[in-house]
């Protein structure tokens, strides 16, 4: 009889360790709130306290000290961008672009040495390329951005290359026993970021047609190649987790395809898309060949190569997503206004309605 007590507590220490050991952690159930109608699938998850309390907010506005009014461009040499304000607001701007992108580095991250107005530094060049894009984000794209508006803190938060970025990927190295290659991120602990990031390219570069849903229930089409649809599904997929929502969130899930049963987000998300897509083939294409970037492995496309004092979290020049200003929130930082203490950051662009022109396509039916 005590063998058998003996062997009985033996297995139950054995389970006990077992589900120690091999059962994952219980969390309690996830708090969530309905957009639509009941039955829609339109269910939106809060983010756990844990999670809520690792997001980032905007620092305090930086006053401005000077109060110089002579033009900047009277005042200081070689001043291209911000030619309409006046100097002491220009001073302010730098102020601010210093603890936004290089704080750890100072004004020397662009400028060499004491002669601000010299273009010795490539960064410098970046640096004038990003100040158009972001006055031309405030004046032109309020239809994405509101008069929230973005600085150069809503991507780079505090470091010198944003940590959301992707890259143009050259083509795959074959091997010749696997007839279709993908480049998958196989480091990644997540469906989402475990996609590859070809379909960027396809919505967030080309124009791509996005429609690929039948509107019968037995096709009268063609239809969309596979890899069309598969492409837009990782790239939804990706979209969702870059601003940290489901499906539902713009789309009734019943209908995808339908404007009108679909929430107002829907039409802040595709003016975003509009956006990302000019963002990334007027200004930040040309970073890569101001900064030029090298790559030291020819068959992984998202290693790259950087003087160590220009390397981020994520070295190198990528484009964007909406990870990259949103970090996973639906509205980026909170929806904090960004730039009510910086108006030398709102300024139309001279080509602006045709590099939106550019970047729009037909609005799917």
């Amino acid at each position: 009889m005590k063998a058998w007590k003996t062997i009985a507590l033996s297995v139950a220490a054995v389970a006990v360790l077992a589900a120690i050991v091999v059962v994952p952690e219980w969390h309690l159930p996830v708090q969530g709130h309905e957009l639509g109608w009941r039955a829609s699938s339109m269910i939106q998850f809060d983010p756990a306290p844990a999670e809520a309390a690792l997001l980032k907010r905007p620092p305090a506005a930086i006053p401005s000290w000077s109060h110089d009014p002579r033009p900047a461009d009277v005042a200081y040499k070689n001043v291209q961008v911000l030619t309409n304000v006046d100097a002491g607001e220009l001073m302010h701007t730098m102020a601010a672009m210093t603890q936004w992108v290089s704080p750890k580095q100072g004004c020397g991250f662009c400028h060499a040495g004491s002669d601000y107005a010299s273009d010795a530094k490539p960064a410098k060049a970046v640096a004038r390329l990003m100040l158009q894009m972001t006055r031309h984000i405030n004046a032109d794209w309020r239809d994405h951005v509101g008069a929230a508006g973005v600085t150069c803190f809503s991507c780079h938060q505090g470091q010198p290359i944003p940590s959301d970025v992707w890259f143009a990927a050259p083509p795959v190295r074959q091997h010749p026993m696997i007839g279709w290659q993908e480049d998958y991120h196989e480091d990644e602990l997540t469906v989402r970021k475990f996609f590859p990031d070809e379909g960027y390219e396809e919505y967030l570069l080309q124009s791509t047609p996005g429609s690929s849903q039948s509107y019968t229930a037995l096709p009268t089409h063609s239809g969309s190649s596979q890899v069309v649809v598969k492409r837009l599904y990782e790239v939804m997929m990706q979209m969702s987790d870059g601003i940290g929502v489901n499906c539902g969130y713009c789309h009734n899930s019943r209908a995808f395809f339908d404007w009108r049963q679909s929430t107002p987000a829907r039409w802040t998300g595709y003016s975003g898309i509009q956006m990302t897509r000019d963002l990334n083939r007027n200004y930040l294409i040309k970073t890569g060949a101001i900064l030029p970037q090298d790559r030291f492995r020819l068959d992984k496309a998202h290693e790259w190569n950087l003087a160590p004092d220009q390397a981020g979290t994520m070295p190198g020049n990528g484009l964007s997503n909406c990870a990259t200003c949103h970090h996973g929130e639906p509205k980026p930082l909170g929806g904090a206004n960004m730039v009510d203490a910086y108006p030398a950051l709102i300024a139309p662009s001279p080509t602006a309605p045709a590099k939106v022109a550019a970047a729009a396509a037909p609005v799917p039916r």
